[in-house]
């Protein structure tokens, strides 16, 4: 698998997770839009319904990481990397809960896991200066919050990128005449049979 398709299933699965009105579709809509409570409200709906659900636990421990409640997403997160190491998402909120715990060896580890996973290569370089940043020194509280915000706004920027490719490649096939059996393509390829 890609990078484009780790870190596609990985963030987007948040969003994409089933059909719109699912408690997991509904509570990764809910997070895109800063609304936290919400989105709370509909992972724990989702976890209800299928315990075994690794998606809603990952959205689940976002959102307490968004309401700054770093102990239930650190909880929440470390149980979804339990049953799935290989979740991007998984691992990066959950250094950046240790981060703002400044638990900075649980840090570097979750962010060397993730630098081993297929991940977007601008997100891979992110995630290497910030594992040199804690190497070099004890992070200031301010050099905390800038390190939590560079890799933050970099997931959001491959799950951005990413769904753009998914919506681009939809719009390709949607568009390519030989993908319906039709069209100056099938026309050509008819001709030469």
């Amino acid at each position: 698998m890609t990078w484009r398709g780790a870190l596609g299933l990985g963030l987007v699965i948040l969003v994409a997770a089933g059909c719109a009105t699912t408690p997991t579709a509904l509570g990764g809509l809910a997070l895109r839009e800063g609304r936290p409570m919400d989105a709370i409200a509909e992972f724990e709906k989702a976890l209800a319904e299928d315990p075994a659900r690794v998606d809603a636990r990952i959205g689940l421990g976002i959102a307490k990481f968004r309401l700054g409640l770093y102990d239930d997403a650190v909880t929440a997160l470390t149980d979804a990397v339990g049953r799935d190491p290989k979740q991007p998402a998984a691992r990066l909120y959950l250094a950046l809960a240790y981060i703002r715990k400044h638990e900075d060896v649980k840090v570097e580890e979750q962010l060397t896991a993730l630098h081993g996973l297929p991940i977007e290569p601008r997100l891979s370089a992110l995630v290497e200066q910030s594992i040199v940043l804690l190497r070099a020194a004890p992070l200031s509280d301010q050099g905390r919050t800038f390190v939590i915000a560079s890799l933050d706004y970099g997931a959001e920027w491959s799950r951005d990128l990413a769904e753009t490719r998914l919506a681009l490649r939809h719009a390709q096939l949607a568009w390519d005449p030989f993908w319906y059996g039709y069209g100056p393509t099938y026309v050509i390829r008819c001709r030469n049979c």
